[in-house]
């Protein structure tokens, strides 16, 4: 009698740890997928500010801020002229710094959705972990 209630498993209880197993796997790749995403989040976070300040910088010593204040100052001149505008605008355009900031700036938001999504994966697997830990369908 001893033995059999030795031997006896619960039935359900290898495809529950199999499926823990599992979920406990998948927490630990979100995990570190949260962390990579997270650090080049903050990367070009800090590489967008200095972009930023290029570009700040960039617009200070070039002839594109009078540009861009007579846009904002009288701009029914603006869209009388809009053809002369435009190409004296383009023409003094700093291209290079403006493309870095938007590159910079793409990354940034590319990164906190990854972020984001991996965030939102940990808590779902976290959710399925603790259901099945508590018992809880």
């Amino acid at each position: 009698m001893r033995d059999k209630q030795e031997n006896y498993i619960p039935r359900g209880l290898f495809s529950r740890i199999i499926k823990r197993l599992g979920l406990e796997k998948e927490l630990a790749i979100v995990k570190s997928n949260l962390k990579f995403f997270t650090t080049l989040l903050v990367t070009f976070l800090i590489l967008s500010v200095f972009a930023f300040i290029g570009v700040k910088h960039v617009l200070a010593t070039s002839s594109f801020g009078p540009f861009l204040y007579l846009a904002f100052s009288d701009p029914g001149i603006v869209i009388k002229y809009w053809h002369s505008f435009m190409f004296a605008a383009f023409e003094s355009m700093p291209g290079v710094v403006i493309a870095g900031l938007i590159f910079s700036l793409a990354f940034l938001m590319l990164f906190v959705r990854f972020a984001v999504f991996a965030i939102e994966k940990t808590t779902i697997l976290i959710k399925s972990i603790n259901k099945q830990k508590y018992g809880h369908k």
